[in-house]
C-alpha cells in the first residue's frame, strides 16, 4: 500500500540530491577557473627563470582550466576556460616539448 508512495518519495529526494550536486559543482567553477588563472600568470612570470616550474604550473594551469569547464554549464564560463587551457597547454608544450600536454 505504502511502495508506490515510497518509491516515487525515494526518486524525488534522489532528483533534488542530484539538483544540489549539480549546483554545488557550478558554484566553484569560478574559482577553478581563478585558479588555472594564477597558475598560468606564475607560469608565464617564472618561464625565463626557471622553465622546468613554469612547465608544471602551466599544466596545472591546463588540467584546472579543464576541470572548469567540466563543472559548469555556463557558456561563457566554458569559453574562457577552454581558451585558457588552450594558452597553458601552448605554454607547456614550448616549456617542455618531450612532455605532450
Amino acid at each position: 500500500m505504502f511502495r508506490p508512495a515510497l518509491a516515487g518519495l525515494m526518486t524525488l529526494l534522489l532528483a533534488c540530491g542530484a539538483a544540489r550536486a549539480e549546483r554545488a559543482t557550478e558554484r566553484y567553477a569560478p574559482l577553478q577557473l581563478q585558479m588555472a588563472r594564477q597558475s598560468l600568470e606564475q607560469a608565464r612570470a617564472l618561464r625565463a627563470t626557471d622553465a622546468q616550474t613554469a612547465a608544471h604550473l602551466a599544466r596545472q594551469a591546463w588540467l584546472d582550466a579543464h576541470l572548469a569547464h567540466r563543472m559548469t554549464d555556463s557558456r561563457s564560463l566554458q569559453r574562457e576556460a577552454a581558451g585558457l587551457a588552450d594558452e597553458a597547454g601552448r605554454l607547456a608544450r614550448r616549456l617542455d616539448p618531450g612532455e605532450g600536454s
